[in-house]
């Protein structure tokens, strides 16, 4: 998230300076390719965030151990990032328009591929959750299921964590609950600034849509700020442990 972060204001910082000085080509590939590449670090780590919630709510309800979900998403995410930089790569150093166009349409490749595993990312955390409140596990619950307690009582950054046979539901304690809940609201304004930057991209960058800066703050600038802003009042190492857990066994 930090890395994501770093990337936009590096982004946003060319941009301002491309308003100020239109025939500088390094201010304008500055604006481009970090404000394109800077979500992917954002969406790695959400899908680091959706694996911990699986093995903290119960990895019978996963179809996928939480291992491979972070390796299998992680590395479709690492995919697209390449991707994206070639094609920034290659648009920054082209000679021709023609050659700036290829560059952006590679770029364009590794946002939809960003944007197909986002898409898988939630089919499956929403068949989780699902199999979760229903009480439907995809096998059997392994011994010493790793059970949280939220500290409702006082200590709000601390979490014990207690190995006991409980339902799956029982396990969404209401710090889990709200992880969740901010997990799902950055994938959806990010999901929508993906699919804005590809229209965005495909449309040239002549087009109607690239020149529209208004449209631009609102489906690019202010999407990636609603999801860094929620992830930081939701903030992992507040709701779902990131750092060390006690495992208390009976």
């Amino acid at each position: 998230m930090v890395t994501g972060g770093v990337g936009e204001i590096i982004g946003w910082a060319g941009r301002t300076w491309s308003s100020r000085n239109y025939a500088n080509d390094n201010a304008f590939y500055m604006n481009i390719c970090c404000t394109i590449i800077a979500p992917s670090f954002m969406t790695a780590a959400m899908f680091i965030m959706m694996g911990r919630i699986i093995h903290l709510v119960g990895t019978e309800y996963s179809r996928l151990k939480p291992r491979t979900y972070s390796i299998l998403f992680i590395s479709a995410d690492l995919v697209a990032l390449v991707v994206q930089a070639v094609g920034g790569a290659a648009a920054a150093s082209a000679e021709t328009p023609e050659g700036s166009e290829r560059g952006a349409n590679i770029m364009v490749a590794g946002i939809i591929v960003q944007m197909a595993a986002i898409t898988i990312y939630c089919v499956i955390q929403g068949d989780y959750l699902w199999r979760v409140l229903t009480e439907r596990p995809v096998r059997p619950s392994s011994s010493g299921v790793v059970t949280p307690r939220s500290d409702i009582e006082g200590a709000s950054n601390n979490l014990t964590l207690e190995k006991e046979a409980v339902s799956g539901r029982a396990r969404l304690t209401p710090n889990i609950r709200n992880m969740l809940l901010g997990l799902g609201i950055s994938t959806v304004f990010i999901y929508i600034r993906s699919i804005y930057r590809t229209i965005e991209l495909l449309d040239g960058w002549n087009g109607p849509v690239y020149v529209n800066e208004r449209l631009f703050n609102s489906l690019d600038g202010m999407p990636i700020f609603v999801a860094m802003f929620v992830l930081n009042v939701f903030h992992p190492g507040r709701f779902i442990a990131m750092g060390k857990e006690r495992n208390a066994v009976a």
